[in-house]
């Protein structure tokens, strides 16, 4: 998937926490074989080389994955989208980056789209030419999920990393550390929060120039655009997927229209950090988890849900 991943597990004296690691890098790599576009034998991109119309047979695990997936775009209106394939191929984003013009963007927009997708019975089918899927916005999540589920028995406490994605189990809480999104090695503030995953989105590591523009790399699926880069976002969530899902979408979102939206999610929680001028503001929504800002990031808006909302899982 582009990235590294590192694992720390605590285990009873009877078991090997050696052993317990070794398997989740095992499940991450299994992950990886079956969600992986950065290369051509994975589940994912042979059936991104599939035709279009035909019914594809889908593995349970992937299967449940994407199922999750679509759940998450419907549910955002389409700001995370997993079928955004042919916008980040437009946009050169996984080589040097380019700008693509009117009538590139416009063909390539018509190849986007969750609801472009069937999903049923483990069969998918794409409905129009050139879709392409992307785990960009899921698979780590996916990936950590699996990754904990293969530890084992004996497993006391564990905390996975996967390309700065994390999720833990154990203890009461972890303490992350959301950093400022211009100044990757600039602590803005402690975050206490309880087992579970936290991803985080932002372009300061993967934003370059192009013909003198930057150019994000998170895009708006539902414009073609790059989402507008108002600073980064930290999500909680009980799962990876989850959190990786909501984190993309929230960025897309932005602060105003994002905290409406989780909103609807009492198991969810959000930390924005949004530029205001030479400032940082940082706004907590949700009932979970502890915001201890660092100075001078004082600044601090913290938003419990207007209602309890309505949970419904995929």
């Amino acid at each position: 998937m582009g990235t590294w991943f590192s694992a720390r597990v605590w285990a009873a004296p009877e078991a090997d926490p050696c052993t317990a690691a070794e398997k989740a890098i095992r499940a991450v790599g299994a992950t990886e074989r079956r969600l992986s576009t950065w290369r051509e034998d994975t589940e994912l991109a042979k059936i991104n080389a599939a035709p279009t119309g035909t019914p594809i047979p889908v593995s349970p695990p992937l299967c449940q994955e994407l199922r999750q997936a679509l759940f998450w775009a419907r549910k955002s209106a389409g700001a995370f989208d997993p079928a955004v394939g042919a916008l980040i191929r437009a946009y050169d984003l996984r080589g040097t980056g380019r700008w693509p013009s009117p009538r590139e963007l416009a063909t390539a927009l018509e190849a986007v789209g969750y609801h472009k997708l069937r999903l049923a019975n483990c069969q998918l089918v794409k409905t129009v030419p050139d879709l392409l899927l992307d785990e960009g916005a899921f698979g780590k999540g996916a990936a950590l999920d699996a990754a904990l589920a293969a530890l084992g028995d004996g497993v006391k406490a564990a905390e996975l990393d996967l390309g700065g994605q994390v999720r833990f189990f154990g203890g009461q809480e972890l303490a992350v550390d959301p950093v400022h999104p211009d100044h990757r090695q600039e602590v803005v503030a402690t975050w206490l929060v309880p087992p579970g995953s936290v991803a985080t989105s932002g372009n300061s590591e993967r934003r370059r120039n192009v013909r003198g523009q930057r150019l994000g790399h998170i895009l708006d699926p539902r414009t073609g655009k790059p989402a507008r880069d108002f600073g980064s976002v930290a999500v909680w969530a009980p799962t990876g997927l989850v959190a990786d899902c909501l984190s993309t979408a929230l960025y897309v979102l932005g602060p105003g229209e994002g905290s409406r939206f989780l909103a609807g999610f009492p198991e969810a929680a959000a930390v924005f950090l949004v530029r205001e001028g030479k400032n940082l503001r940082l706004l907590a929504l949700g009932p979970r988890g502890t915001l201890i800002p660092k100075a001078p990031y004082v600044d601090v808006d913290s938003q419990p849900w207007p209602g309890k909302g309505q949970k419904e899982e995929p």
